[in-house]
């Protein structure tokens, strides 16, 4: 296995990195981001790239959202990588911010039951079927049928709700 240091404290393997080029430009499924869109005034796309953007406003993994302020925002966030989820989480948690996040259903894991579970803040609402529509190709007209990719893992919305100003939509 190939191991490949971005930083002091981060390997990624071979196969991260085959994966990261994916995730450029792993979108939102549509019917899950109308729903969305349906309930929340998104003001920040969170964990996106320069191709995969669903706001105006956005950070990338170049510009990140964890070192960012987040107070009074509405913000999207869907992490593109599983070993970096608890960061996000986290961040959500502590935000003075509503974060609705789009995450594997991942109940048994330190991050969920430190700021999801049991907490009042914070609503979990799971998919309940495979969700189709996951968009894997480039943004430049190259052929994708969303109708046939779907996601393996179950899905999980959590809402954080750390701002009383911020109201859903009716």
């Amino acid at each position: 296995m190939i191991e490949v240091n971005l930083t002091n404290d981060e390997k990624w393997t071979n196969r991260q990195m085959i994966h990261s080029k994916i995730y450029l430009y792993l979108r939102t499924p549509d019917i899950i981001w109308k729903d969305l869109t349906d309930e929340f005034d998104f003001t920040v796309d969170a964990c996106a790239s320069e191709e995969n953007h669903l706001l105006p406003k956005f950070y990338t993994k170049e510009n990140s959202c964890l070192d960012k302020d987040w107070t009074d925002e509405v913000v999207y966030c869907h992490p593109m990588f599983d070993i970096y989820i608890p960061k996000f989480v986290k961040k959500a948690y502590e935000a003075d911010a509503t974060t609705v996040m789009l995450l594997p259903a991942s109940t048994h894991t330190r991050y969920f039951h430190s700021y999801c579970y049991n907490n009042p803040k914070c609503e979990i609402r799971f998919l309940a079927r495979q969700t189709k529509g996951w968009h894997f190709g480039a943004d430049d007209g190259t052929p994708d049928d969303p109708e046939s990719i779907g996601y393996i893992k179950p899905l999980m919305v959590l809402v954080f709700n750390n701002n009383k100003k911020i109201k859903h939509k009716e």
